[in-house]
């Protein structure tokens, strides 16, 4: 704030606070009142202006980009299409076969994870995360680097924000 402005906002405030004192002096209470309503309504309505925008701003945003939330997901430069619903995440099959490099059929792959698979309305094979990270957590080769990766990434990129968002609905 530069000094003009210190001594136009003191100045203000002193015409303000001149014209209070007045109409104190002059016995006028209710007069006081609203001139003191008044003053504060001045001063505070540019922040009630701005806050009031920001907020608006951040529902906004909020909105358009929900839909949004939670659909894009890459592990190892593979894109993996992730759905979520109102109690699970789920990805395609296909693409988790894609990232360990797999090539066994959707029947095979929904044995190996029963109860914890569906179809969705392409008839293509959606997996529970949960259940895939247990797979993996129990399978074969748990412990190769990129299979640990894989299931850190469902666990922190995937599992533990979609639960964050269940919790705020």
């Amino acid at each position: 704030m530069t000094r003009f402005q210190r001594a136009a906002l003191v100045g203000a405030a002193a015409m303000i606070l001149a014209a209070l004192v007045d109409l104190f002096m002059r016995g006028s209470w209710l007069r006081v009142m609203l001139g003191m309503g008044l003053a504060v309504g001045v001063l505070m309505l540019p922040r009630l202006a701005l806050t009031l925008g920001s907020v608006l701003k951040d529902r906004f945003r909020q909105h358009l980009w929900s839909d949004e939330e939670g659909r894009y997901h890459n592990f190892g430069g593979i894109s993996l299409r992730i759905e979520h619903d109102a109690h699970h995440s789920w990805i395609a099959g296909s693409d988790l076969q894609r990232v360990l490099g797999t090539h066994d059929r959707d029947d095979v792959l929904a044995a190996r994870l029963a109860g914890h698979w569906r179809r969705d309305e392409q008839s293509v094979l959606m997996l529970r995360v949960d259940g895939v990270v247990a797979h993996l957590a129990g399978m074969p080769g748990r412990m190769d680097p990129r299979i640990v990766r894989l299931r850190r990434y469902f666990e922190r990129e995937v599992l533990f924000p979609a639960a964050q968002r269940r919790l705020r609905r």
